[in-house]
């Protein structure tokens, strides 16, 4: 196995490790939707990473990274979205901590997804029903976050050429997409896959970390104490990606 690839894995790793928006948004979305709205966070987040991984290897994102234009209009759209979503995590604080879906009630698993015509309480329903939206919109959230963040594309098009190198490709033909169809798009999207497994795995295992400690975490004064922290942050990483200029 050579040695630039233990050298990329390692530093995904990191990156998916580090506290980021990403990170923010799946402990949010674990504690108020449980390991479901965590997951699928993960999952949104993963697939915009994908996005960035096809779009490198298809030069797409050199386009991106070398118009300032289009760079700067890409930004801003994703740090406006970051901002919104922390403005919308401290108004939940300042409310009373946001709405929670609380842990299906003991005994509802028995319904199917349908429900519709069964015994099953109207609750039960209206619990399954608001559950699904709640975690479809984590999912968007994941990957609208994701996507947006032309920093992500600047990571790629830093450390993939030098990555694809030691298959015998040329390093230019990430950033141009000259090796399209052959082994340099083939090695990125290769070496892409492999930190969106650690992405699912890491982020998987928080997701379901905050699930169980829901109980606590749930307290009206814990979770605006969250909701707050989580906010506050959100609206950091967005102004951090506004006023950074640096590519």
């Amino acid at each position: 196995m050579h040695h630039e690839f233990l050298a990329f894995m390692g530093l995904a790793a990191l990156l998916v490790v580090t506290p980021g928006p990403d990170t923010m948004l799946v402990v949010r979305n674990a504690l108020r939707v449980g390991a479901r709205g965590g997951v699928a966070t993960t999952f949104g987040c993963v697939s915009g990473l994908l996005v960035h991984v096809l779009c490198s290897g298809l030069g797409v994102s050199a386009v991106l990274v070398h118009s300032a234009a289009a760079f700067d209009v890409v930004r801003f759209v994703g740090a406006a979205y970051l901002v919104w979503l922390g403005v919308r995590a401290l108004h939940g604080a300042w409310t009373g901590g946001g709405h929670a879906v609380p842990d299906l009630p003991a005994g509802a698993a028995v319904y199917g997804p349908a429900d519709a015509g069964t015994s099953a309480p109207a609750h039960w329903r209206d619990y399954r029903t608001m559950s699904r939206g709640m975690v479809r919109r984590a999912w968007v959230e994941g990957f609208l976050s994701n996507v947006l963040n032309p920093k992500v594309a600047v990571f790629y098009l830093a450390v993939l050429p030098s990555v694809v190198a030691a298959g015998g490709v040329a390093p230019g033909d990430v950033v141009s997409g000259a090796g399209v169809l052959g082994g340099a798009f083939v090695r990125a999207c290769l070496f892409g896959g492999m930190q969106a497994v650690v992405a699912v795995l890491w982020f998987s295992f928080l997701s379901v970390s905050v699930h169980r400690a829901r109980a606590t975490l749930l307290r009206p004064g814990v979770q605006r104490a969250l909701e707050g922290g989580v906010g506050g942050l959100m609206v950091g990483f967005g102004l951090r990606l506004a006023l950074d200029r640096a590519v």
